[in-house]
């Protein structure tokens, strides 16, 4: 039997179907669509998947289930959007509308809980009781699995990292809070960083970059949000003391910066002997959409 898993962000949608054996996940068919009328996304969604399994001669009927992948807060039943600011298809009634187009049962996750589910089965985090990871993108997400469960939080917001307050009467951000900490860590709060040391018109990359070329300013910027960020990982470390810490999202990508943060945070977390393991996931942007299909199980 096959699953299929859907990753849906600002622009577009990844379709995937996915084949789930003896702990390893296979992505047999991608697919991506650009996000468009609310009115035509199930309807173009099932059309993608008739379309790939036509030409993977996958049999339509053995796809069991679909699992969604959203950024926003969903439900504890996975069924209803509780709240999505910035997508405009995901109604309350997303998960009940695509059901009934493609016919299988649709369950949605948050995305970053979804990377850290498929993390856990089949990535970086098989093998382990408690595991954190951290999506490290425009913004900050955090999955969190315990005991083989997701875990949601009594109050269905678990895991926003990147919320935690680091700068008192900061920067604003779009939770509608101030000083949070994707505002200065992540790759959107590092670009208003840029335009401040830089100039206008500069982001992230450009900082990394003269950081490396010898900019003491970028070069102290940087340092600054590995310090914060440092410490962010290092209260959610102490708390829940994960058998892993795994990094995923575009940021993750700048080696000595995820370098230096993790040195960070092996330096001042505190150990009772053992420290978790923390490095890069290994299932990188596929993570939100295999983990989204593989929920359920």
């Amino acid at each position: 039997m096959y699953r299929l898993g859907l990753d849906i962000g600002g622009t577009k949608i990844n379709v995937g179907i996915i084949r789930y054996e003896g702990g390893e996940a296979e992505v047999l068919a991608l697919r991506t669509l650009a996000v468009k009328s609310v009115g035509n996304v199930f309807e173009d969604v099932k059309a993608e998947v008739l379309n790939a399994c036509s030409e993977k001669g996958i049999a339509y009927s053995d796809i069991e289930s679909c699992g969604v992948g959203v950024p926003g807060t969903v439900s504890a039943d996975g069924r209803r959007i509780l709240k999505a600011p910035n997508i405009a298809i995901l109604s309350e009634d997303f998960a009940d509308k695509l059901s009934g187009t493609l016919e299988i049962p649709v369950t949605m996750v948050q995305d970053s809980r979804a990377a850290a589910w498929g993390e856990y089965l089949c990535g970086g985090g098989r093998g382990t009781d408690t595991l954190v990871c951290i999506t490290l993108g425009t913004g900050i997400g955090t999955g969190i699995v315990i005991g083989g469960k997701i875990y949601h939080g009594g109050l269905l917001a678990a895991g926003e990292l990147g919320h935690l307050p680091v700068v008192a009467n900061g920067r604003p951000c779009g939770c509608g809070k101030r000083g949070c900490l994707e505002k200065y860590c992540a790759g959107g709060g590092l670009d208003i960083t840029a335009r401040e040391v830089l100039g206008e018109g500069r982001t992230a990359k450009d900082l990394f970059l003269a950081a490396k070329e010898g900019n003491s300013d970028a070069k102290n910027a940087i340092d600054n949000a590995v310090v914060i960020l440092g410490n962010a990982i290092v209260a959610a470390i102490n708390l829940m003391s994960p058998n892993a810490v795994l990094f995923s999202g575009g940021m993750s990508k700048q080696s000595d910066f995820l370098h230096d943060v993790i040195a960070y945070a092996r330096e001042h977390c505190y150990s009772s002997g053992e420290l978790p393991k923390m490095e890069e996931a290994k299932l990188g942007e596929l993570a939100p959409l295999v983990g989204a299909a593989l929920c359920g199980l």
